[in-house]
């Protein structure tokens, strides 16, 4: 006859094989407080093997030994997790509120947080970046309208501003993250703890995760160089400095007999045949070492006697049902439960890995007939909540501090391998009718939000997950797209790209042919994700399904808008022909719709192909057209978009007067209206004019407070760009070694933008840079990469300047006549060819004059008159072209032997 465990279970154990785990993070928290820097632990294993545990006895002996420690811990979730749900959590603990807290005490609470840590400091960004996270909304800051039009530098300030939070909270006190469970966590919020654990500097704060094995399987890259332990296997790979990755592994025998003995300590003095067979039959895990004890009770191998006692009895060892795998353990876990209870936990379990006993008294009351008169009785509730207290006391089950609903009771299962068995146990059409209670039970308690723009209420992207599943699960597919529609807006608003683009497919799957209007605006959002995370093929199919609905519903104004982000990608691709007929269509809609603001865009996009064309008089006319629409709107963002292109374009033609009229103009708007992202793109500008005519001061002065700018905002992109031409301008004045560290650097930030362009730029600097070591080896290979990368993007303007650069390599390794000699003659040849049917003559000038050089320094030059007069025909040709672009400015030496300053 089987046992139930007694409300005063005593068998538990202190935990065992650790020590060196513990030591690990002991030692961590040290390098942490002394170096004032962030360093990480992983852990990586198996169910069963002890993780949160570990974390348990962890985070209290770090706190007595640091009782200055601030400690932050938060679990990764699945289904209505939301796309940064484990940061989110973070936050809401810094700051001190409860998941059912209302949005005025989560905003009060918040604004108090940032107050004490910046001391009222640019506090507007971090209260809308960081509320933003936890679906607090605030009004917006300047700096973050300025970036609103670019999602690529609103995420990158977004991920700047939570770092920088961290960095500053942490110097007040160290601070322990603690994530639970990465592996459930999605794609955008690993991105995010992996951007904290590659940035995080200059504070003590110490990082540690854990995880299932699975999370190597969806990052590889996660796993690095770790301090080998007793009881850790290293773990290969790469990951930024001072984040150790260990597996923990099981126990080793002599520790599990001592966890048995822990755990057998109310019997006194046990025999070794019973802590033997739990040794054998639990392979090292401490969950099965657990479920062993229960077993020896449950079989009366263990009783408590009359005397109050535990009393062993080995003849009854042979017939308990000892679990041989932790799943056996828990179909053990299951059967052990009396029929109402199991059922109340299967009905838990369709609410997922956290419930409600509000939740749990709906389902249950399914099965009972309203009373004809109904006084609020709580007797179910009553009941169920013995009922759940029993399964506490079991480990069935968690009781949680806060809700995420406002006088709810929430609760989570103490495994949740016994959740997902449980629910895998049940009958299908029973399942589905209890999501769909489940479902109608969560939207009347979820508030929806005033003003928002959809039925589904303006909820919080992890309320809207969570309907959205179970309406899912539950059958009734149109209201679960709706939801699922409306999370992905939430996550896009948070530049979760990836999860956004899984519920949009998953939202718009649902809608099937119903309410095109609202398809029309999904695939838009879905198209431009798509683009953000690099799948253009895939932003491509969304714009054109986009295009296709506003035909059929005659909206020009919609159709132009498909035709202009087709376009884009395929600009952004190097496909310019393609790219030039979307942007020409698009603009005909926007004409056709009257839709100014539709057709200054159009113009603007149209004459950025004609830039990176380097067909500069027809770029001119676009930008100028869109500049006078943009001026009679009056935005002055967008004015100063048009007048910063229109200053390309004036550079790129020589006509530095009127370049640096333009950029000025640019860069004053943008200072009134705080757009340091703009400001760090203007100034790279104005720096490059001073570079191109050899005031490197004046360059470099541009160039590091752009990239001041461009660092304070996190605009990655930008600060490649503004590197590359720091590096240019450090070699160009003889500093190789220098300006080949700062390129790589470049190159480093630039391997993960997908921009051909800037790529190609970064490696001929790089190319030119070895060139001045004398390793022509290097410089070949690097400029031949450049090449290429300008061959596929078709932009020809850096194509000609890349072949000039090969030929100056060819040159530099020596002239001696025969191969070398006649591949830098064609190299300066196509150049040429290139920029004249271009009509770049700033590039041509160089070129002529850079083959001049070249030519000269043939040995029989001097004596051979054909050879002379090319010579003096390309010089007169160069100094024609200074003549007409400078007027009587005088030409730096190094004109010569340029390299063209870039802005991608």
């Amino acid at each position: 006859m089987a046992q139930h465990e007694s409300s005063t279970y005593p068998f538990h154990s202190p935990l065992v094989g650790r020590d060196r785990e513990l030591a690990d993070l002991d030692d961590a928290l040290e390098r942490a407080i002394d170096r004032q820097q962030l360093t990480a632990v992983t852990y990586v294993g198996g169910r069963g093997v002890g993780k949160s545990r570990l974390l348990d006895e962890a985070i209290t002996r770090l706190s007595r030994r640091e009782p200055n420690l601030r400690v932050l811990r938060a679990r990764a979730h699945d289904a209505g997790g939301g796309a940064y749900d484990p940061i989110a959590r973070l936050l809401r603990a810094r700051a001190g509120v409860s998941e059912g807290a209302s949005e005025t005490d989560v905003r009060s609470a918040f604004a108090k947080m940032i107050g004490e840590v910046l001391g009222g400091t640019a506090t507007a960004e971090f209260l809308h970046v960081l509320g933003a996270y936890v679906g607090c909304s605030y009004p917006e800051s300047p700096l973050l309208a300025a970036v609103d039009d670019d999602p690529v530098q609103r995420g990158a300030l977004q991920r700047a501003v939570v770092r920088r939070f961290l960095e500053i909270d942490g110097r007040s006190r160290p601070i322990a993250l603690v994530l639970e469970d990465l592996e459930r966590a999605s794609d955008d919020a690993l991105d995010l703890v992996h951007s904290l654990l590659s940035s995080l500097r200059g504070a003590p704060i110490l990082l540690v995760a854990t995880a299932r094995p699975e999370l190597l399987v969806r990052r590889p890259d996660w796993s690095g160089v770790t301090v080998p332990g007793a009881s850790s296997a290293t773990l290969p790979g790469s990951v930024p400095s001072d984040h150790e990755v260990h597996e923990l592994l099981p126990l080793r025998p002599d520790d599990a007999a001592q966890m048995v003995l822990h755990l057998l300590d109310p019997v006194g003095d046990p025999p070794e045949d019973l802590i033997d067979a739990a040794v054998d039959v639990a392979g090292g895990s401490p969950a099965l070492l657990e479920q062993m004890v229960r077993a020896y009770v449950a079989s009366g191998t263990l009783q408590l006697g009359e005397d109050a006692r535990w009393h062993v009895h080995l003849d009854r060892l042979d017939d308990a049902q000892l679990p041989l795998s932790v799943e056996d353990a828990i179909a053990a876990r299951i059967a052990a439960l009396s029929p109402v209870e199991r059922k109340l936990l299967e009905h838990a379990a369709v609410m997922g890995g956290v419930f409600w006993l509000g939740g749990l008294v709906a389902l249950g009351r399914l099965e009972r007939e309203a009373p004809d008169l109904w006084g609020g009785a709580e007797d179910l509730a009553a009941h169920y909540r013995d009922l759940l207290e029993g399964l506490r006391e079991r480990d069935y089950v968690l009781a949680l501090p806060d809700s995420a609903m406002t006088g709810e009771s929430e609760l989570a299962f103490k495994h949740n391998l016994e959740r997902e068995t449980l629910y895998g146990l049940m009958n299908a059409n029973e399942v589905k009718r209890l999501h769909l209670h489940v479902a109608e039970w969560l939207e009347a308690r979820f508030p929806a939000r005033a003003g928002a723009r959809s039925e589904t209420g303006g909820r919080s992207e992890e309320q809207c997950e969570l309907l959205a599943t179970h309406f899912e699960r539950g059958g009734a597919t149109r209201r679960a797209g709706y939801f699922w529609l409306e999370a992905a807006d939430q996550a896009r608003s948070r530049f979760a790209n990836a999860r956004a683009a899984e519920q949009y497919e998953r939202g718009l799957t649902f809608l099937g042919i119903e309410d095109e209007v609202r398809q029309l605006d999904a695939l838009h959002d879905l198209g431009d994700v798509l683009q953000l995370a690099g799948k253009n093929e895939e932003a491509i199919q969304a714009f054109q399904r986009m295009r296709r609905i506003a035909f059929r519903l005659d909206l020009k104004a919609k159709g132009g808008v498909a035709h202009n982000r087709i376009g884009r990608v395929y600009r952004a691709i190097g496909h310019l022909d393609v790219a030039m007929r979307h942007l020409g269509n698009g603009h005909a809609l926007f004409d056709a719709a009257a839709d100014a603001r539709g057709v200054a865009s159009s113009l603007d996009d149209v004459g950025k192909v004609h830039w990176m064309r380097g067909t500069y008089d027809a770029a001119e006319r676009f930008f100028q057209k869109g500049l006078e629409l943009r001026r009679d709107l009056g935005d002055a963002r967008s004015i100063a978009l048009s007048l910063n292109n229109l200053g390309l374009v004036y550079q790129d033609s020589g006509r530095f007067e009127a370049a640096r009229d333009a950029f000025s103009e640019a860069i004053a708007l943008r200072r009134e209206i705080g757009d340091r992202t703009g400001i760090a793109q203007t100034l790279n500008n104005l720096g490059s004019i001073y570079q191109d005519q050899g005031d490197h001061g004046r360059a470099l002065e541009h160039y590091r407070e752009a990239l001041d700018h461009a660092r304070a905002v996190g605009d990655r992109m930008r600060q490649a760009v503004i590197l590359t031409n720091l590096g240019e301008t450090q070699y160009r004045q003889g500093q190789p070694a220098q300006a080949i560290a700062t390129l790589r650097e470049a190159e480093q930030i630039s391997a993960t933008l997908g921009d051909r362009i800037l790529e190609g730029e970064i490696l001929r600097g790089l190319a030119k840079a070895h060139l001045l070591t004398h390793d022509v080896g290097e410089a070949k290979t690097l400029v031949a990469r450049s090449i290429a990368l300008f061959e596929q993007a078709k932009g020809k303007a850096f194509l000609a300047v890349a072949l000039r650069t090969a030929g100056e390599i060819e040159q530099g390794a020596g002239w001696g006549g025969g191969e070398a000699h006649a591949r830098a003659r064609t190299f300066f040849d196509r150049s040429i060819q290139l920029l004249e049917e271009l009509g770049n003559d700033v590039e041509l000038g160089r070129s002529y004059a850079a083959l001049a050089t070249f030519l000269e320094l043939d040995p029989d030059a001097s004596t051979d008159p054909v050879r002379a007069h090319e010579v003096q025909r390309l010089r007169t040709r160069a100094a024609e072209i200074e003549d007409r672009l400078h007027g009587a400015q005088s030409v730096p030496e190094e004109a010569t032997d340029p390299n063209a300053s870039i802005e991608a």
